[in-house]
């Protein structure tokens, strides 16, 4: 287990094993919050990806800066990296499941998570409700992977990975299902966001320009735009400094650096200016948001 301040990044090996396969944990959440509270109930990060199926319970779940309602049919997807914390009621309950990046891409040579737009870093999704009358059908397949009684490793993983691919695809299917039906979530619009979203990841650290992502991707600024706005409903500049804050966020809280050197790795070499704009999109300057949240 690493620190960085008082942020713990927890290893998948902290979880106590319940299957033959050292890359994967499956439990119940009542089950999970017993045996694993004395490393939940601080705000900490995880080096694995996470998928959390309430099917009773309430509560508040804080995923990087923004806290979400827990109720039953609440599905929480996480990538390695964000911070999170929850304050449960007694009767919280359901399923979570963890695995690494490379047991589960090993499997398909074709697929990534990041394929996923719930385990994106610009969409920022955090929480998927399923409709009541299907979090039962939902659910089973968290208790499939549970049960499954094998004693041969490569079959139990390959049975694992089926049934997270299928949880993955209906998250996917409820998170864009609307965007679908009305017609703004076209294939080809999907696809020129997801490569948007991949040269974000890659340079949004030093280039903050619609006009030069447009110009990557081949089209017009006013086009990326438009496709930005009917995928996730904003601009292209508002995703750019998203991502830029977002990181920002991070780093005030995990990284021992000055202040003026986190913003020159943000791309801004007038710490003053980086302060104003902070300020103008959280609402509080960079020392204020740091006191807040340690």
């Amino acid at each position: 287990m690493a620190k960085s301040d008082d942020i713990e990044v927890l290893d998948l090996n902290l979880f106590r094993k319940t299957n033959i396969l050292p890359d994967f944990y499956i439990n119940t959440m009542a089950d999970h919050l017993v045996t694993s509270h004395a490393h939940i109930e601080r705000p900490h990060r995880h080096d694995f990806y996470v998928a959390i199926l309430f099917v009773k319970g309430s509560g508040t779940h804080t995923i990087d800066f923004t806290t979400y309602d827990v109720k039953p049919g609440s599905v929480f997807v996480m990538s390695p990296g964000q911070m999170h914390h929850w304050q449960l009621s007694q009767d919280a309950d359901g399923y979570i499941f963890c695995h690494t990046k490379s047991f589960y891409e090993m499997r398909y040579a074709d697929e990534s998570l990041s394929d996923y737009a719930f385990f994106s870093q610009v969409q920022n999704v955090g929480c998927i409700e399923i409709d009541a009358s299907r979090i039962d059908e939902f659910a089973n397949h968290f208790q499939k992977m549970s049960d499954g009684n094998f004693n041969d490793a490569k079959a139990y993983r390959h049975f694992v990975i089926s049934h997270i691919t299928q949880v993955y695809l209906e998250l996917e299917c409820a998170l864009h299902g609307k965007n679908l039906e009305s017609g703004l979530g076209s294939a080809g619009y999907l696809f020129k966001f997801k490569k948007f979203e991949e040269l974000l990841e890659q340079g949004f650290r030093s280039e903050k320009s619609p006009e030069k992502y447009a110009e990557k991707l081949n089209m017009t600024a006013k086009h990326l735009n438009r496709i930005n706005r009917q995928i996730v409903g904003k601009s292209t500049s508002d995703i750019i400094m998203e991502r830029v804050m977002l990181e920002a966020k991070r780093l005030l809280i995990h990284s021992e650096e000055s202040f003026n050197a986190i913003a020159f790795g943000l791309g801004y070499d007038d710490y003053a200016y980086f302060s104003k704009l902070f300020k103008k999109k959280t609402g509080t300057t960079p020392s204020e948001f740091q006191r807040n949240q340690r």
